[in-house]
């Protein structure tokens, strides 16, 4: 842990003043939301394999001579889960001659003292959420890991946009142009309903999440009270896009990108195992020294890509 400006503020000693937890205080956690807006499956495959049936025309002319269609075709779907841990050690002793040394303890196994508690539950389990959520549910493009060196930020597993873009560039789910969101408000209103307009009819009545970033989101909504009026209730609407069963969300996930998607929630997945890990950290001490750790697994992915829209932006 890093302490050095508080004791360099406050003094390398602890002097009860009336100092305890509601004096520690600290930024807002982003919210971990994007599952929110997928079906979860709990497995233990680490390759969650599926298979898309594809069923051509059956119906033609009639004719005595025998002409027969094979219209049935079976196309597999393979999405992988990747392991994801926690890892850290703290000497609470450090704490002891500081101002904070009202979370040290009196006992000897370090792992009982209430900073490791305070620290577990409202420091470094909020964390991994959030870093899961801001790095690599939506963003994240998996990179092995250097043995004996910790993996970077957002190459935990393949997030969302990976999982689009790949599709793209399969050919299998083919973008809507809308351009980049444009800097008018009205505009971009405009933008969004002409996307929705374009998405394939034999879903356009089909209740779906369209995604995109909380300030396309807010840009949206400025922009519907200009256009329709400064007394237009948009959350009455319950968010939907006129004339559609489409509503907007915004994911923490998605901040700074201008790429919006959508596709019925059956289809959009997140896998899972060992999945009460995520909130659950084993704490082992060692002489002084206490270690905390958790793994567990998770995966995201699109069961028929053909039915993800999205738009011509952040393709790579």
């Amino acid at each position: 842990m890093l302490i050095a400006d508080i004791i360099a503020e406050f003094g390398a000693y602890y002097l009860n003043s009336g100092q305890n937890l509601s004096r520690i205080v600290k930024m807002l956690n982003a919210p971990s939301t994007t599952d929110s807006v997928l079906t979860p499956i709990i497995t233990d495959d680490t390759i969650y394999q599926a298979s898309q049936v594809r069923m051509g025309r059956v119906l033609q002319p009639f004719q005595k001579t025998w002409t027969p269609i094979d219209p049935l075709s079976l196309i597999p779907i393979a999405i992988q889960q990747f392991k994801m841990k926690i890892d850290d050690q703290q000497h609470p002793d450090d704490l002891e001659a500081s101002w904070l040394g009202f979370l040290a303890g009196d006992g000897i196994d370090r792992k009982q003292w209430p900073f490791i508690k305070w620290y577990v539950e409202t420091q470094l389990i909020p964390q991994a959420k959030e870093d899961y959520e801001l790095n690599e549910v939506y963003k994240g493009i998996f990179v092995a890991p250097t043995n004996g060196t910790p993996g970077a930020a957002g190459t935990t597993m393949n997030g969302l946009k990976k999982a689009i873009n790949d599709q793209v560039a399969a050919g299998r789910i083919t973008p809507i142009v809308t351009g980049a969101p444009d800097a008018d408000n009205k505009i971009w209103v405009d933008q969004v309903e002409s996307f929705v307009d374009r998405i394939n009819d034999r879903y356009q009545h089909i209740p779906m999440q369209l995604a995109m970033s909380p300030a396309l989101e807010r840009r949206f909504q400025k922009g519907y009270r200009a256009v329709y009026g400064k007394d237009t209730d948009y959350k009455g609407s319950n968010g939907n896009v006129d004339f559609s069963n489409i509503s907007i969300i915004g994911l923490p996930s998605m901040a700074g990108e201008n790429k919006i998607w959508c596709t019925p929630k059956g289809n959009a997945i997140h896998l899972g195992k060992k999945t009460q890990n995520a909130n659950t950290v084993q704490i082992e001490s060692v002489d002084r020294l206490v270690k905390m750790f958790s793994d567990w697994w998770r995966g995201v992915g699109f069961l028929i890509p053909e039915v993800v829209f999205t738009n011509d932006q952040n393709l790579v």
